[in-house]
Parts: C-alpha cells; sequence; structure tokens
C-alpha cells in the first residue's frame, strides 16, 4: 500500500500478530506567502487594510504637529485637514512606487519623523515665531509663507538622495555592508524609538490591553484555526481559518479602540484622558473635514526657499537613507529573500527621494521614509506578498482623498499607538539577532565590532545630546548635532568601518557570502529584485540602460576571501 509522503508512520502489531500502520500528520501551519506568490485579492485587501490601520496613527502624528508649529491660529483644524489629505495621498503613491518600481519587495511609505526638528529650528528663528491660540486670528499668507519655504527646501533636498541613488554611491557603500554591520544598525534602530513608545504607552494603562491583545494573537492564537462559515461549490461549508495569526493587529487595535469608545461613553475615564475617543480637537477635525479632497501642487503658494532649513533637510534626508538600507535589509531577512543587491538598494533609495518630492510638491511638510514596524508587521502575519502593499498603497489614496474617513481614524487614541509598536519593534530586534546567525560568533574578532558598534552607538549620541556642538555658525551645528546623534549612523559607522579593516575573519565567517558564488534565487528560480518577466524583457534588449547603477541585473564579483586581502 503507498503511504502517503507527508506525516509521519508507526508501524505496530494487534493481538494476531498483525501489522498495523498509524498516520500522524503534522498540524497544518500558515502559508507564508512570499513577495511573488499570488495572494487572493478579498484576503489582499484586509492585509492592506491591516498595514494602513498600524501605521495610520504614525501617518497623522506628523500633520498635526506641522500644523501646530507653522501657528496658523483659528485655521489650525483646516490646515490640518489639508496636510492629513496630503500625507496620505503621498503616502500611499510611494509605496506603489517602491513596491512595483523600487526595491521590489513589501515596504510602506510614510512620513520621516527626522525632518521635524529642521522645522522646530525653522519655526524657533527670529520673525518666524508665533503666540496665536487656537481662538486667534492669523492671516493665511503668514502660515501658507512659512509651509512654502518648507515644501521648497523639501524638493531641494530630494534632489541629493536622488542623485546618489543614480550614480550607483548608495549601491557600491553596501558592499561594505554585512550582517555584522546590519545587526547593530537594526538594533540600535528599535533602541531610537522606545523613548517614543514609553512615552506614547505610559499616557494611559489602555495601552496595556492593546499589547496584552496583540502578543496573545501573535504568540499564543497565531496558529488556531477558527471556522467561519462560507459557500463551495453551492454548499454550506466551514472554513477554518488563521484568522488571529493574519489579522493579529487589525484584530488588536479594533478590539481596544472600541473598549476606548466604551470607556469614553461611560465617562469611565475623565475628561482629559489620553484614552477619550471624543476630544474636542478630533470632534472639530470630523466636523470640518470635507467629505472629499485632492491636493494640487501649489496649494500653500509658489515654493520658496530658505539656505538654513535646506541643509536641515539635506541632513535629515541623509539620516533616512541610512535608516532605510538597515530596512531594507531587515525586510528582506523577515520575507525570506537573499540580501538586497546593489541595484535594488539603488532603486529603493531613489523611490524615496522621489517620494519625498512629491511630498514637497502637494504639501505634507516632510519628506517620506520606510515605516519600520510595518516590517515587524511582516514578519508576525507571515505575508510579504507586496501585493498586499500595493493595495495598501490604494488605500491610503482614498483614505486621502476622503478626509472624513481620515479624520475619524484620527480618534485612535495615542497609547494604542504605543502597544503597536512596542510589538513591532521586538519582531524587528528578533530579525537583528537572527541576522547574526550566518555570522561566525565564536570569532571573538566579529563579538568584540558587533558589541563596540552597540556601545558606541548608545554611548556616543548620548553625550553629545547632553553637550551639544557649538562651531559658531548655526547651520554646521543643526547638522552636526543631528548626525552625532542618530544612534543608528554611529553604530552603523564604527561596526562597517571595523568589519572593513579589521583582518581575522574569512568572508564566510563574517557572515558574507563569497565573492563570484551564485546567488540562491529558490525553487523558481526567480530573482526576486528583477521586475516582470515583460518588463525586465524590454530593459534586457535596451543595453543603454544597463550603464545605470539601478537597472536589474546579476551580481558579480571576484574571489577573494580575506578582509586583509580584499582589493575594495
Amino acid at each position: 500500500m503507498a503511504l502517503p509522503r507527508s506525516g509521519l508512520t508507526e508501524i505496530s502489531l494487534d493481538n494476531n500478530h498483525s501489522e498495523s500502520i498509524k498516520i500522524k500528520y503534522p498540524p497544518k501551519r500558515r502559508k507564508f506567502f512570499r513577495a511573488d506568490d499570488p495572494i487572493p485579492w478579498h484576503l489582499a485587501c484586509l492585509f492592506g487594510f491591516q498595514q494602513v490601520m498600524v501605521c495610520v496613527s504614525a501617518l497623522l502624528v506628523v500633520p498635526f504637529w506641522v500644523a501646530d508649529l507653522v501657528c496658523p491660529g483659528q485655521d489650525i483644524n483646516l490646515v490640518k485637514v489639508r496636510l492629513i489629505s496630503s500625507t496620505f495621498i503621498c503616502s500611499g503613491i510611494n509605496t506603489i512606487i517602491q513596491t512595483f518600481f523600487g526595491m521590489r519587495l513589501a515596504l510602506l511609505q510614510g512620513t520621516a519623523f527626522a525632518y521635524v526638528p529642521s522645522i522646530i529650528a525653522y519655526v524657533s528663528l527670529d520673525g518666524n515665531t508665533c503666540n496665536a491660540t487656537a481662538q486667534d486670528y492669523v492671516p493665511p499668507e503668514v502660515y501658507e509663507s512659512k509651509l512654502a519655504v518648507i515644501q521648497g527646501c523639501l524638493i531641494a533636498s530630494s534632489v541629493v538622495p536622488m542623485l546618489i541613488a543614480a550614480t550607483g554611491l548608495v549601491g557600491r557603500l553596501t558592499k561594505f555592508i554585512g550582517p555584522i554591520t546590519v545587526s547593530p544598525l537594526i538594533l540600535l534602530l528599535m533602541i531610537s524609538t522606545m523613548d517614543n513608545t514609553v512615552e506614547r504607552m505610559e499616557k494611559h494603562w489602555v495601552a496595556i490591553i492593546q499589547a496584552a491583545t496583540l502578543f496573545a494573537t501573535t504568540l499564543y492564537l497565531a496558529e488556531v484555526r477558527v471556522p467561519l462559515p462560507g459557500l463551495r461549490d453551492g454548499k454550506f461549508y466551514w472554513y477554518r481559518v488563521h484568522v488571529f495569526g493574519q489579522y493579529p493587529y487589525l484584530i488588536a487595535i479594533i478590539i481596544s479602540w472600541v473598549f476606548c469608545v466604551f470607556l469614553t461613553v461611560t465617562n469611565l475615564v475623565g475628561p482629559d484622558s489620553e484614552a477619550r475617543t471624543d476630544k474636542a480637537i478630533n470632534i472639530l477635525a470630523i466636523q470640518n473635514a470635507p467629505w472629499v479632497r485632492v491636493p494640487y501642487p501649489g496649494q500653500f503658494g509658489a515654493p520658496k526657499f530658505h539656505l538654513g532649513l535646506f541643509f536641515g533637510f539635506l541632513v535629515s534626508a541623509m539620516a533616512s537613507v541610512i535608516e532605510s538600507v538597515g530596512d531594507y535589509h531587515a525586510i528582506a531577512r523577515i520575507s525570506q529573500e537573499r540580501s538586497p543587491p546593489s541595484h535594488a538598494i539603488n532603486r529603493g533609495i531613489f523611490a524615496e527621494g522621489f517620494g519625498s518630492f512629491i511630498s514637497g510638491l502637494l504639501g505634507p511638510g516632510v519628506g517620506l521614509t520606510t515605516h519600520t514596524e510595518n516590517i515587524g508587521v511582516i514578519g508576525i502575519t507571515k505575508v510579504a506578498s507586496r501585493t498586499t502593499l500595493m493595495v495598501a498603497g490604494v488605500w491610503l489614496i482614498l483614505l486621502g482623498m476622503f478626509t472624513k474617513v481620515g479624520a475619524v481614524l484620527s480618534t485612535i487614541p495615542d497609547p494604542l499607538v504605543g502597544g503597536v509598536l512596542a510589538s513591532s519593534m521586538a519582531m524587528v530586534s528578533g530579525v537583528a539577532i537572527a541576522n547574526t546567525q550566518s555570522v561566525d560568533l565564536k570569532n571573538s574578532r566579529n563579538m568584540g565590532i558587533i558589541g563596540f558598534a552597540l556601545v558606541c552607538g548608545l554611548v556616543i549620541p548620548k553625550y553629545f545630546v547632553r553637550h551639544p556642538i557649538v562651531t559658531g555658525i548655526v547651520e554646521l551645528d543643526q547638522a552636526l548635532q543631528v548626525i552625532l546623534t542618530l544612534q543608528m549612523f554611529i553604530g552603523a559607522l564604527v561596526a562597517c568601518i571595523l568589519d572593513n579593516t579589521v583582518p581575522g575573519a574569512t568572508r564566510e565567517e563574517r557572515g558574507l557570502r563569497e565573492r563570484g558564488q551564485a546567488h540562491d534565487l529558490g525553487p523558481n528560480n526567480r530573482d526576486i529584485y528583477l521586475y516582470t518577466p515583460l518588463l525586465q524583457n524590454f530593459i534586457d534588449n535596451q543595453k543603454w540602460l544597463q550603464m545605470f547603477p539601478m537597472t536589474p541585473k546579476s551580481k558579480k564579483g571576484g574571489s577573494s576571501n580575506r578582509v586583509g586581502d580584499v582589493d575594495f
């Protein structure tokens, strides 16, 4: 008798001494959707909406922040609605561009907080200060002029990352970056978000409900298959679905949000509590938001320029580039794909720069970058399909156009955002640790570099926070202060320099692929970083396109083996 190929078999003797066969099947586990795997559209819509729900609060923070900084007085809600609409639409457009044309992995693009300190410094300059309250009248030309300057400087600064990506500089630098550099970078990226996470969670104990629900669904209930009714071949049928494992964030956010609504309706929390969903500012935003609004270039006037803000945005853009390189390696690891090649990283950075350019045209006020928390979502849900993120991009565009819906989503209490960030960063930190599995950690050289990089990434930024640099040149002081207080930049820089200069380890011991060795393209023999066959065939037939560093191509290398012997 032929036995099923899957499952374990037991052969035992009964009382008649005849053999009996028992087959034990392993428990059915959730399918892992890789970047190229087809996914049903109804599931893609749900997974995409879940990604939006995770990032929506973070997307709302910056428009609220920028609106307060430009000081529009009694027009505060009008400005917020316009900025929210622009932010969602720019985020959606750039997410689609990044996922399909850029890195070709599931990456959600959103507002970059690295730009906010530069805006704070700009509005604090003499002549830009404003003390108007929400009850005071401020002429529109005053705050729109500030927004026009922010837009103009963002457009100018976004050209720089596009240029370094188009010339291949970013991709060349990544040849020096291995797991010993990436792991400290990702860990410090996680650590750098902890202050923001704690600040959000400590606002109210409801964050504990959010975090507990999320961890329960992701750790204890992920493999539980829930029976759901449906139809198959025209007959009633019970489908068994991994609801908790596939939609943990959606479930946790809805449950905790409804719980906050319950606390609000029953007045179990005070009028000023962070758990309330009926705050006056949110209600006004909902009431004043139009049903449909489409942002357009020049809505705040013609873009203007300010040298100091330009240099601040330039540093912010470079900080985002460094962070994104770490995110690219993290998403590749979580998506079970090989490390991103140079051409993919070049395209990814170019796509982010182009997204910031669009942001400067339409007016969110800050550049765009990869949202790390959404990478953590992929690790937990096991859905790395790029289709999901392109659907998420469409969701974001629709939310930006139907601003009434976006205003309703703004009522999500801030403590719940902290719970989402905590669980997402937990997954990201796990990725950083798993990234070292290809490194020989018995080699004291490797352990020393990783440890030293982490310590430097924590100590040096703390020092410069307490002792700011003073050169006498305001713009230079601001630029150096941003760079030297960026934990992931310092840690990654130290790790990269040491890993490429300290001898005593082969490329294999450093976790790097031997030069000239072919990449594992997986069972489908498909390079995930290439375009679709039709588009790729067109590119291959255009020889002039091969001259560009962003063009998809096979990686080539030498055969040298040791750090001390490699001619970089």
